[in-house]
């Protein structure tokens, strides 16, 4: 049986695609630049979560070094304090020592004088050994070149027969506690002044 013309145009005619279909290509581009871009946001939120922590981590680190820092500081200034705990009462022990060494040493005229010296003399030998037991010590200036960081000048002498910068005299006992300075010596210092013979002297051996 020979098919009609009417059956022939209908097997001809061809149904339309979906939309969806006709635009599947673009659709899924689309899907595939999404989910990039949401990605891309993760990896940003990740990136800087990650940078929060370190910065925190570190701001943690420094935050513990000046708490160890400190605290070491404190047992620094503790230590101190009870390693000099007693200096000013030393320092005031030092001083009466001195006035009693001033009495002992004044010219006695009479016996009586002379026993009541002995007997001061004794208790500022006393006091010297106590200061000793709490590593007080004098400062030997005497015949020593003058040091600044032990001893301040309060004369000058000139003697040509000694060292120029010598100490000549000690007028007050200095003292260290431990290892610091108690009391400085209060010296006389040797200054040997040049004669003009011995400027021309010096001016010709320079020659």
């Amino acid at each position: 049986m020979e098919t009609s013309e009417k059956e022939i145009k209908e097997q001809e005619v061809i149904e339309p695609e979906h939309p969806c279909k006709q635009h599947e290509c673009n659709c899924h581009e689309k899907e595939k630049k999404k989910e990039k871009k949401i990605k891309s946001k993760d990896n940003e939120a990740l990136e800087e979560a990650k940078k929060t922590i370190m910065e925190l981590q570190t701001k943690l680190m420094y935050t513990q070094a000046d708490a160890i820092n400190y605290r070491k500081r404190k047992d620094e200034e503790t230590a101190n304090m009870l390693k000099y705990a007693n200096q000013d009462l030393l320092l005031d022990l030092v001083n009466m020592i001195e006035n009693l060494d001033r009495a002992a040493s004044v010219k006695a005229e009479s016996e009586e004088s002379k026993k009541i010296q002995t007997g001061i003399q004794m208790v500022s030998n006393q006091f010297k050994d106590i200061l000793k037991k709490y590593d007080v010590v004098e400062i030997e200036a005497l015949g020593y070149p003058f040091d600044p960081d032990y001893m301040e000048a309060m004369m000058v002498g000139n003697d040509p027969d000694k060292p120029n910068d010598m100490v000549l005299e000690v007028l007050m006992k200095g003292y260290k506690y431990k290892d610091r300075i108690l009391k400085h010596s209060v010296v006389k210092v040797n200054q040997i002044e040049e004669t003009e013979n011995n400027k021309k002297e010096n001016e010709k051996g320079n020659d």
